[in-house]
C-alpha cells in the first residue's frame, strides 16, 4: 500500500471518520470535502464514530478469505449502520468464529455492535501492520458498550468556591481501564503454579490493540478529554515492532494531546524492563503532572503484553494476554488514589531474558526464585513500609507482580501480610501472567473494591532485575466513578468468555 493511502486510512479508519453536509445532512464515508447535492458551496463537518455504537445492517460469512486475511480462516463481514448520522460503513465482526456448518446470517441482522480497534492485515513478516476500528463486537457479548462523556475542567476565573475545584493536590491516579480478551484456555491438569486458566488474544489482537482498548476504558472511567493527556508511556516486552513505537499508534487512535493538522501535541515512549516496564513509569507520570514546565495536565501509563513462551516450556502454562491503563493527574477533585510512597530496588540479576532476534525468552529455573523475585520484591516491600512509617497492619491490600499464583502470595506472607490482604490482587489464577500488565491489573482489581481511606501496597518485579514499591491511599472520589468501570472480576467471570483448545491457543499466540 502506498504511503499516501496508508496515511489516509490511518486518519479515517482509526476513528471511523465521516463528513456531514451541514446543509442537506448527507453523510459521506470516506469523508469528502464537498457534498454531491450542495456542490462546492457546501459546508462539511467531520463526524467521529469511535465512541458510538451501531447495528449490523447486512452480513455474509466469508469462508475463503484472500491471502491477507487467511489468518482469520473464516469470518463474518457486513455493513454497519450508525443511526445518529444515518451512516453505513463496511465492517468485520471480530471475536466471532463461524462454525464449519452453514449458518443463518439473518439471526445477526439488527444486533447492536461496538467498534473495536484491531489488526486487519500485515505486509508479510517484515512489512507494516495495518489497524482499523472498522471491526466490531456484538454489544450483548463479552464487551459492553460504554458511553464516553468527557467533563470540561473547572474554570479558574470563576468564584472562589468553585475555583477550588481546580486546586492542585498530591498527584495520583484519576482513572484506569483494564482490557482482558474474551478467549481463554484452561490448564490441564488444573493449577499449574496455581494458575487455573489464562487469557489469550484473538487472531487479530496484539499488544497495541490491548493498549488502545485499555486506554479507551481509562478515558471513559476518568471522564477526561484525551486532548488534556500530554504524555503516553507504554511498557511491554511483546511490542509488534522492534523499531516503531506502539505509543504513536495509541496516541493517534485515542487522540491524546491538542490536535494540530494530522498529529497531536503530545509525546511519550515505549519502555522495556521485563514485567515492570509500565509500573516503573508511575513515578515519572506523577512527577510530570506536578511539574509546572511540563505544561500538561495528565499522563497515561499502559502496561500491555501478549506474554510469550515456547510450546512445552513451563512458562507456557502461566502466560496470559491483556493490558491495563492508568491516567495520572493532580486535581484534588479527580484523584481517586494518591501516590504517597515510592521505593525502587535494582540489581544485575539476569534471571529471565530474551536475546535480540530470539523468539522466546529464557529463564534461570530455580535462580528465578529466591535471588531474583523474592529478594527484590521483599526488599522493596520492607523499604516502602519503613520509609512510610507503616506496618503490614496499616495496609488494606497488597498487589504484587504475579509470575504465577504462588510467588506473590508467599512473598507477601513472608512480609507479614494476611490472606485477606493478598487474595483480592491474585487475579493471575484466572488470567495468567500479563507480564507488563500483571501488576497494573492486580492494582486495578484491588481498586475495583477498595474503600476511601484504604492503603494499597503495590510491588512490581522485572527480570534483570528490579522492583518498584508504591503505596497508594484511596480517596472519596473513587465512589463517584464506580458506574463507569468494567471491573476485572466482571471480565474474569463474564458468561460470554470462550475456551479454546491448545492448537488454537498456539496459533493465536503466534499471530499466525
Amino acid at each position: 500500500m502506498s504511503e499516501p493511502i496508508t496515511r489516509r486510512r490511518i486518519l479515517i479508519d482509526y476513528r471511523i471518520r465521516a463528513a456531514k453536509c451541514l446543509g442537506c445532512g448527507r453523510v459521506y464515508f470516506p469523508p469528502k470535502s464537498f457534498c454531491d447535492i450542495e456542490g462546492r458551496k457546501s459546508r462539511m463537518r467531520e463526524v467521529d464514530h469511535f465512541y458510538e455504537h451501531g447495528t449490523l445492517l447486512s452480513g455474509n460469512v466469508i469462508r475463503g478469505p484472500t491471502k491477507k486475511f487467511a489468518y482469520l480462516k473464516s469470518f463474518l463481514s457486513g455493513i454497519i449502520h450508525f443511526q445518529n448520522d444515518n451512516l453505513k460503513v463496511p465492517g468485520r465482526i471480530t471475536d466471532y468464529v463461524p462454525p464449519p456448518e452453514e449458518i443463518d446470517v439473518t439471526e445477526f441482522i439488527g444486533k447492536a455492535v461496538v467498534p473495536r480497534f484491531r489488526k486487519i492485515y500485515a505486509d508479510g513478516a517484515s512489512g507494516l501492520i495495518y489497524y482499523s476500528s472498522l471491526n466490531f463486537s456484538f454489544e450483548d457479548d463479552y464487551y459492553p458498550f460504554q458511553e464516553y462523556k468527557p467533563v470540561k475542567p473547572a474554570s479558574s476565573s470563576s468564584s472562589s468556591s468553585s475555583s477550588k475545584r481546580g486546586d492542585k493536590g498530591k498527584p495520583g491516579i484519576v482513572g484506569y481501564g483494564v482490557y482482558l480478551p474474551k478467549f481463554r484456555i484452561k490448564n490441564e491438569p488444573p493449577g499449574a503454579q496455581g494458575v487455573l486458566e489464562r487469557t489469550l488474544p484473538f487472531a487479530d489482537e496484539d499488544t497495541t490493540t490491548f493498549a488502545v482498548e485499555a486506554g479507551k476504558r481509562a478515558l471513559i472511567h476518568s471522564a477526561i478529554d484525551g486532548a488534556r493527556v500530554k504524555k503516553c508511556f507504554i511498557g511491554s516486552e511483546s511490542a509488534p515492532y522492534a523499531v516503531n513505537p506502539s505509543m504513536s499508534t495509541v496516541s493517534q487512535v485515542l487522540e491524546l494531546g491538542e490536535k494540530y493538522e494530522d498529529g497531536f501535541f503530545s509525546g511519550g515512549v515505549d519502555a522495556q524492563f521485563a514485567c515492570k516496564a509500565a509500573t516503573d513509569l508511575f513515578i515519572d507520570a506523577a512527577a510530570l503532572v506536578a511539574y509546572p514546565t511540563f505544561g500538561g495536565e495528565y499522563v497515561m501509563v499502559i502496561g500491555a503484553d501478549n506474554s510469550q513462551a515456547a510450546a512445552g516450556d513451563p512458562l507456557d502454562y502461566t502466560v496470559g494476554a491483556g493490558g491495563t491503563a492508568f491516567i495520572f493527574g493532580n486535581r484534588k477533585e479527580e484523584v481517586i488514589a494518591t501516590l504517597d510512597c515510592y521505593v525502587p530496588y535494582t540489581s544485575d540479576t539476569p534471571d529471565f531474558y530474551r536475546r535480540d532476534g530470539a523468539k522466546y525468552p529464557q529463564h534461570g529455573g530455580r535462580f528465578t526464585g529466591i535471588p531474583a523475585y523474592f529478594k527484590h520484591v521483599g526488599t522493596a516491600m520492607r523499604a516502602a513500609l519503613k520509609l512510610s512509617g507503616l506496618t503490614p497492619g496499616d495496609i488494606q491490600y497488597v498487589a504484587n507482580h504475579a509470575p504465577n499464583a504462588k510467588f506473590p502470595y508467599q512473598v507477601a506472607k513472608d512480609e507479614g501480610f494476611s490472606r485477606e490482604q493478598i487474595e483480592p490482587g491474585l487475579v493471575v489464577k484466572h488470567i495468567g501472567n500479563l507480564y507488563s500488565g500483571s501488576c497494573p491489573t492486580a492494582l486495578s482489581a484491588v481498586l475495583d473494591i477498595a474503600e476511601p481511606g484504604d492503603k494499597i501496597l503495590m510491588t512490581s518485579y522485572g527480570s534483570g532485575a528490579g522492583s518498584d514499591a508504591y503505596i497508594f491511599t484511596v480517596t472519596d472520589e473513587i465512589e463517584r466513578r464506580r458506574e463507569k468501570l468494567i471491573t476485572v472480576k466482571e471480565q474474569i467471570e463474564n458468561p460470554h468468555r470462550q475456551y479454546v483448545d491448545y492448537s488454537t491457543y498456539r496459533r493465536w499466540k503466534e499471530g499466525s
